[in-house]
């Protein structure tokens, strides 16, 4: 959203569509995966490919590092953190691989993860503790879940046994839950347990403040919540845990962290540089608003879907944000392909867009709640999901 547009009506809902390019037959209720970037970011991320093309040298050589600096101090300010101590990555990913690549393990140190770590980063987790003859410590967080307090009484279980490092989500992939990290991190702090954090979902859909979780490393995304176009994430790392390397090394692998990061070779740099437009898209219609109003959409469509399915939300609304995990109305075995086909049914007939994913027993499906949406979209999903949950029992 533009400067230029001061004093447009803000209306959240189907009038907001026009912002983003999501077309109107569509209902696009999974922002938790990709994003969806707002049209106004897209255009400025355009206008940074051209500058970039009128004149590369210049721009890589005398423009990018300030730049690089100038939007991270941006992001931190947001974030809680000191732009000194962020730097861009691709994707969450990434910054989970940078610190598990980098990190010393030695046989016999037990790393500890729980049963709702995200798909890539178990198998970064596995990869690492197999090279390393460390053990990979999965810890049993139930779903359907009562009360944070669950959560921490199955880590502290594992972290009895001793523990190295903890690798934790800030909110779950698969289930939606925002988990109590803030206190995981001092528990796990408590057992001599250093913590890298997965806030892939984290940024933008709550209220974030890194530096007070207390933990060593934090990596999140900000193409979902936080609307930055595709590509672009981050790494932050407590001022004394800098001795993190990129998973690409570089001319200046040796000269501190920020340098190391911020030139890694020759790539498209224009999304981290939009993540300063996305930030004031965010800011011009307010991050407390858009937060507010896109949990309560959420709890309200959880409490639809359930009702129509007839079975229940089967988390605290205290652990939840803009996503909501939920129960079908018809039992679908753990298997990607089956979910896919259910997806995949809820796209082609419906013009629906929502994942299905398996965890543990069963699949699930998962909502997200963006200011596009209106709660109209769910109750057709309700609509779809019955229907063919009939073709699928």
């Amino acid at each position: 959203m533009s400067q230029g547009d001061a004093g447009m009506p803000l209306i959240f809902g189907s009038p907001m569509r026009d912002l983003w390019k999501l077309p109107p037959e569509i209902d696009f209720l999974n922002h938790g995966s990709f994003g969806a970037t707002p049209t106004d970011v897209l255009h400025a991320q355009r206008e940074l490919q051209d500058e970039m093309e009128s004149q590369p040298v210049h721009f890589m050589v005398d423009l990018l590092p300030q730049r690089l600096r100038a939007a991270a101090e941006d992001l931190g300010a947001f974030i809680g953190a000191q732009g000194q101590d962020l730097v861009f990555v691709p994707n969450a990913t990434t910054g989970v691989n940078a610190v598990l690549r980098w990190y010393a393990l030695k046989s016999g140190d037990r790393v500890v993860t729980t049963n709702h770590v995200y798909g890539a980063v178990h198998n970064t987790l596995k990869y690492v503790c197999d090279r390393a003859g460390a053990t990979l410590v999965t810890v049993a967080v139930p779903f359907p879940i009562e009360e944070p307090e669950q959560v921490l009484a199955a880590l502290r279980q594992a972290l009895e046994g001793g523990a190295r490092l903890a690798v934790l989500d800030h909110i779950t992939s698969a289930t939606g839950l925002i988990l109590p990290i803030k206190q995981m991190v001092a528990l796990c702090h408590e057992y001599g347990a250093e913590v890298l954090v997965d806030g892939a979902h984290a940024a933008g859909q709550v209220d974030l403040n890194i530096e007070a979780i207390g933990a060593e490393w934090y990596t999140g995304n900000c193409h979902k919540w936080l609307m930055a176009p595709k590509g672009c994430a981050f790494l932050w790392a407590r001022n004394d845990c800098q001795e993190v390397l990129p998973t690409t090394i570089s001319h200046f692998y040796a000269d501190g962290f920020t340098k190391a990061f911020d030139w890694t070779g020759t790539q498209d740099f224009s999304a981290y540089l939009a993540v300063r437009e996305a930030l004031y898209f965010i800011r011009y219609i307010d991050a407390k608003r858009i937060r507010s109003r896109n949990r309560g959409l959420c709890q309200m469509a959880a409490e639809l879907l359930a009702s129509a399915w007839n079975t229940r939300v089967p988390s605290p609304m205290r652990m939840r944000g803009s996503m909501a995990t939920l129960q079908l109305p018809v039992h679908l075995p753990p298997d990607l392909e089956v979910a896919k086909s259910f997806h995949d049914a809820l796209w082609q007939k419906h013009r629906i867009e929502v994942p299905i994913f398996p965890f543990e027993h069963q699949c699930w499906l998962r909502i997200s709640a963006h200011i596009y949406n209106d709660f109209d979209q769910y109750d057709r999903l309700a609509a779809a999901v019955l229907q063919e949950a009939k073709v699928f029992g």
